[in-house]
């Protein structure tokens, strides 16, 4: 097999599917060495994520992207199934120098239509245990975020948050929802943005539906899988309700227990349905979803520069979050805020080499004399 080649990560900022990010740390792997693989990925990713240039700050960059799932409860495994589980919660994770958004996603890594942040100020401790990224929040609750990639919970290992002395936690340490047109922060369980008016899915209409249709929860929420196979269930456990009532009322006996135990299993279905309808309606799902995915900017190709529409109104709030994380990196530094050269690349002669056993040495990436190879 052919080795891939590997190539220094110069520390440049540019912008890339209309998105300021941070090319030497994005497309690198853990020992901070360009692999265009990594770049092809995320690039990949980056696609998908044209509309967070609104959410971002005029001097905020990406510095990671990448993919897992959003927090969900043991009950929630075992009733929906643990392949199901993953499937429905997937999410994409945007690290920049100033917090973590979480976006909800479908199982093709797609905006769902919500989106939610975390901001570094807010935890007491933001770290990788197993395959979780485990935030933990100054006001004592924890979140789990599981199925990272193996890839990336080594890079994430290497981010150190480290706020200021001078830094507080917000009014609200914990991950907060932000409203996909305002960008403002959404207080807990409101129908509709204090700030821009924009209308969100309400738990009343997802027990309507859940109630009267079959499956309706689910539909409501914009997941038609697991809409069309509770429907069928649904549906199946009604006609076996029906047709066993109708036998022990024309005087079958033994039809009696058959149609208790097809009422109760249709009750716990539809409160099944309820609960992990209104665990989706957490995540603040637009009430007009259709028309906003219709109203999001068209997919970027790399490279592409964002045009006023794309872009759209800059957020006029105050600053989400100060520069707290610090990225020691082979040869650069990202504190503050701000990219500077720890030094020279000569000063760094481990940038771009394989340790062997016994502390050898093999240079793969540079020649002699700390020279890039032709």
């Amino acid at each position: 097999m052919q080795a891939e080649e590997r190539t220094e990560a110069k520390a440049t900022v540019e912008t890339i599917c209309g998105l300021p990010v941070d090319r030497a740390i994005l497309f690198a792997d853990k020992k901070g060495i360009y692999r265009p693989r990594i770049e092809k990925g995320r690039t990949k990713l980056l696609q998908n994520l044209g509309f967070l240039s609104r959410f971002l700050d005029t001097d905020e960059k990406i510095l990671l992207v990448t993919t897992g799932c959003s927090p969900f409860t043991t009950f929630e495994e075992l009733t929906i199934g643990g392949a199901w589980v993953v499937a429905v919660k997937r999410a994409l994770f945007v690290f920049t120098h100033k917090r973590l958004f979480h976006i909800p996603a479908t199982s093709s890594f797609k905006y769902r239509g919500s989106i939610a942040q975390v901001l570094y100020q807010d935890c007491a401790r933001l770290r990788v245990k197993g395959s979780a990224l485990i935030a933990e929040y100054h006001n004592g609750r924890k979140e789990k975020f599981l199925f990272i990639p193996r890839g990336d919970r080594a890079i994430i290992e290497r981010f150190a948050i480290e706020p200021n002395e001078s830094d507080r936690p917000s009014e609200n340490p914990q991950r907060n929802h932000l409203c996909p047109c305002c960008t403002q922060i959404l207080p807990a369980s409101v129908e509709a943005c204090p700030a821009c008016g924009q209308q969100f899915k309400t738990r009343a209409k997802a027990l309507k539906y859940s109630l009267l249709i079959p499956g309706g929860g689910y539909f409501y929420t914009n997941h038609l899988w697991m809409g069309l196979a509770d429907a069928l269930a649904e549906t199946y456990l009604l006609v076996a309700t029906v047709v066993a009532f109708a036998m022990a009322l024309r005087g079958n006996a033994e039809a009696w227990p058959a149609a208790i135990i097809f009422a109760f299993v249709s009750v716990l279905e539809k409160a099944l349905t309820v609960h992990h309808s209104n665990s989706f309606l957490a995540e603040f799902i637009p009430d007009d979803l259709k028309s906003h995915l219709g109203n999001q900017p068209p997919r970027a190709e790399p490279g592409r520069a964002p045009s006023t529409e794309d872009r759209g109104p800059r957020n006029q709030a105050p600053p989400r979050g100060r520069p707290v994380l610090a990225v020691s990196w082979p040869h650069f530094t990202v504190n503050g805020g701000r990219l500077a050269r720890a030094g020279p690349i000569k000063d760094f002669p481990h940038f771009g080499r394989i340790r062997r056993r016994g502390g050898q040495s093999n240079s793969r990436a540079r020649g002699e004399g700390g020279q890039p190879r032709e």
